[in-house]
């Protein structure tokens, strides 16, 4: 009797498990995925903010191969 009992407690239990293996699956399979989109859209963020004052710091500059006399335009 006691083999019965826990045959069909097992029976109600494998659905909820094979239904906890496809949640943690598609939760494992976001956050993956989540993951490196965050770390490339963060690194080009970088890159652009970085590149944008690069580009400040050549416009400011009024001096051509070393020489310390103003451009005039």
């Amino acid at each position: 009797m006691l083999i019965w009992f826990a045959f069909v407690g097992l029976v109600r239990l494998i659905p909820w498990l094979i239904l906890a293996v496809i949640v943690t699956s598609i939760i494992s399979l976001f956050l993956d995925h989540f993951v490196w989109f965050a770390i490339i859209v963060g690194a080009l963020i970088f890159f652009y903010i970085v590149g944008s004052r690069e580009e400040k710091k050549e416009q400011k500059s009024t001096t051509i191969d070393g020489d310390f006399e103003e451009i005039k335009k």
